[in-house]
């Protein structure tokens, strides 16, 4: 008697697994926040230093795994080509610093807004440093983010600092590494290794002026600053893979998980204030961030159609 046919499980295609690395590296990045709150005794400084360093010498055992040598050592032996990546070291660790020092002084919740703002400010800079076009629904979701911006200017007498500097240094790292001619993670070792000059001349001050946190920390926090090459490493590898082989519009969505989850965490764990007035200023950037996401994904059907 022949056994009945059972059915294969097949397993996730080449796009399920690429969208399931994106999505979680979004989501890792998005929960970078509980961590960076552990370590809010350790100053930001501190804090970003063992971020560059100890990212530095994971990613050189992942380039020797990945055998990425060949095209990195050309790149160190020009200093005009060396000259984009320390620049972008340089947007990047202002980045990283200004993030850290939001959660660890209370501020998460702005940084979450810096990151909702980021699509828009990216758009903006194309248009005025690459004479890209604006649509109608770009040039209305801009001016929808102005206003939320705006508005809190208004009834809070400052514009807020932490979100536009994470914002455009973030963008404007993004200009720089469309120049750049090495992978993601190529290119995250050559900005760490340039940079981590700056990082180890920090924490030898520090050290000699007996402000090192890490010199007398229990092994569970030093633990904890060890482990910051995982965390920044980590994500970025999973994500370089997803938006290799997906869409950019699907890319593009897929990244507001990342300060979704910041938000979120802002406000039901760290318990930081939403006031009526930070719901104004968000319902403005929410807004200009759903007509963006909206024209763009119409504006990749036209595409598609075009060309199909």
């Amino acid at each position: 008697m022949s056994s009945p046919h059972v059915p294969q499980r097949q397993g996730l295609d080449q796009t399920q697994l690429a969208t399931l690395a994106a999505v979680i590296a979004c989501i890792s990045w998005g929960m970078f926040g509980l961590y960076f709150k552990i370590l809010d005794q350790v100053s930001p400084l501190e804090i970003l230093s063992h971020r560059i360093l100890w990212s530095v010498g994971l990613l050189a055992i992942l380039i020797t795994a990945l055998n990425k040598w060949p095209e990195i050592i050309p790149i160190l032996r020009s200093p005009k080509r060396l000259a984009i990546y320390a620049l972008s070291a340089l947007l990047i660790s202002v980045n990283w610093g200004m993030y850290i020092y939001a959660v660890t002084s209370g501020q998460a919740l702005e940084a979450s807004m810096g990151y909702f703002i980021m699509p828009l400010v990216a758009v903006m800079l194309g248009g005025i440093f690459f004479a890209e076009r604006f649509s109608k629904p770009q040039l209305a979701a801009i001016a929808l983010a102005v206003v939320g911006v705006i508005y809190q200017v208004v009834f809070y007498g400052s514009p807020p600092w932490i979100a536009l500097c994470l914002a455009f240094s973030f963008g404007f790292y993004g200009m720089i590494r469309k120049k750049a001619e090495a992978d993601a993670i190529s290119g995250l070792f050559l900005e760490t290794l340039l940079i981590s000059p700056l990082a180890l001349g920090f924490m030898a001050y520090a050290a000699h002026q007996g402000e090192l946190f890490y010199l007398t920390a229990d092994w569970d926090f030093k633990a904890l600053l060890m482990f910051a090459g995982v965390v920044t490493t980590f994500p970025l590898v999973l994500f370089a893979y997803g938006a290799r082989h997906l869409r950019y519009s699907t890319v593009g969505i897929i990244q507001y998980i990342n300060p979704s989850a910041q938000f979120l965490i802002a406000v039901f764990i760290f318990g930081e204030a939403f006031t009526l007035h930070t719901l104004i200023t968000f319902a403005c950037i929410w807004a200009a961030l759903l007509l963006y996401s909206q024209n763009s994904y119409a504006q990749s059907r036209r595409n598609k159609r075009a060309n199909s």
